[in-house]
């Protein structure tokens, strides 16, 4: 006898909002879960105005997606969500590990009751410069307060472990997007449509492109990839910048692009034609804080030139220097000259993209599903979290630490 949807089990992820990258994982996620008896549903809302600059939200099918009213507080900083009905109908809920959502509270205080099945989804440590001392104290306090743990990479699933969550109830989905997609549409596109699109944006057949893909904020360093730029172009005088995105510093590189014609912003591009503008770059270029985006670069084929900063999100685990990118000091001269080298060098150039494509299909977002997949049908099976389980491992520190 088939289940019914009231038999199977129910997960619940929450978000602040969607981004369009995260929509084909959430399609193929909730059709691998269908296959477990597992209903999928994700409660959203719209986003706040600092994210609706960037221009890459969407919506989700109403098969599975569950858009709520959100009221944000303090400029943005803190968001409610009333998704108490889908909440209360979960056998297990899903959430950002981030203190800005007043909902994660109350379900962390459900959650250590014994009342709800809760797993955090997030990249563990914090590395940005502007982070709160008391938000991050906060944060590791509650690490394990949790069922389960979808760890965004294998980096972030051995932050938990040093901070002491037991690595059975963590899950590293290895952070992905579609890379297939990209992969396909740079496969299928000839050489008269990538001659076209070149002519379109006035870049010359034999110029050599860098792209660079990403939100237009100050840690993506974007003043130090025009610099950047204009120091390859005294090597190699007819290379040329691609810039797409969006976000609160969208104006600076308009003006860039008006004062050097070398300088193509394209603002926001997703899907196909975002994968057509990879399809005529010859490296992928991310000076500032790297995060999602190298995959981007990688699904195309393009090696990844990045700068040692300590607040690079986990997916920069992903660049493996001398295989699929290379890696510099902070420094726009050291940055330029890497490029000019690697542009300079064809044979170099080539091995480094078929590592990158490589990479690509090592972190494929089908891989990702399958992950997390697995990680959900494990914390189903598990019984929740028993009460005085905090309270004993703090305990059992303490021991440790008195005996040492």
């Amino acid at each position: 006898m088939p289940l019914t949807a009231k038999t199977m089990k129910k997960v619940l992820i929450i978000e602040a909002q969607i981004k369009r990258y995260r929509k084909p994982f959430y399609e193929r996620l909730y059709n691998a879960l269908s296959d477990e008896d597992v209903q999928l549903k994700v409660v959203y809302s719209a986003p706040a105005l600092s994210e609706a600059q960037k221009h890459d939200n969407c919506e989700l099918p109403r098969e599975y997606g569950v858009k709520v009213q959100g009221y944000w507080f303090r400029k943005g900083r803190l968001l409610f969500q009333p998704a108490f009905r889908e909440i209360a109908a979960a056998d297990l809920v899903v959430i950002d590990q981030a203190n800005r959502f007043i909902l994660n509270h109350l379900l962390l205080l459900l959650s250590l009751c014994k009342l709800k099945k809760v797993a955090f989804w997030g990249l563990g440590e914090n590395l940005q410069t502007d982070r709160s001392r008391f938000s991050e104290w906060y944060k590791k306090l509650t690490l394990d307060w949790v069922h389960w743990w979808f760890a965004y990479t294998e980096g972030t699933a051995r932050y938990l472990q040093q901070h002491g969550v037991r690595p059975a109830k963590i899950t590293a989905v290895q952070n992905s997007v579609d890379t297939r997609r990209i992969q396909t549409c740079v496969k299928n596109l000839s050489s008269n449509a990538k001659a076209a699109l070149r002519a379109k944006l006035d870049i010359c057949p034999s110029a050599q492109v860098g792209v660079f893909v990403g939100m237009l904020h100050k840690v993506k360093c974007i003043p130090f990839l025009i610099e950047a730029g204009e120091k390859i172009r005294k090597t190699i005088p007819e290379f040329q910048l691609i810039v797409i995105g969006g976000g609160p510093d969208e104006e600076e590189i308009k003006l860039a692009a008006m004062q050097r014609p070398w300088v193509h912003f394209v603002g926001p591009k997703f899907g196909d034609r975002k994968a057509q503008l990879l399809a005529i770059a010859d490296v992928f270029l991310l000076p500032g804080r790297a995060g999602l985006a190298v995959l981007d670069g990688f699904a195309a084929g393009l090696p990844l030139i990045a700068t040692r900063l300590p607040i690079h999100g986990p997916e920069m685990e992903y660049l493996e220097e001398g295989l699929n990118g290379l890696i510099t000091p902070p420094d726009p001269e050291a940055y330029a000259q890497a490029v000019s080298m690697l542009l300079s060098n064809p044979k170099e150039l080539q091995l480094l993209r078929e590592g990158a494509a490589k990479s690509a299909a090592k972190n494929s977002i089908e891989a990702m599903v399958e992950k997390f997949k697995r990680g959900i049908v494990q914390c189903l099976a598990q019984p929740k979290l028993q009460r005085g389980q905090i309270k004993w491992r703090r305990a059992q520190g303490a021991t440790q630490r008195s005996d040492s």
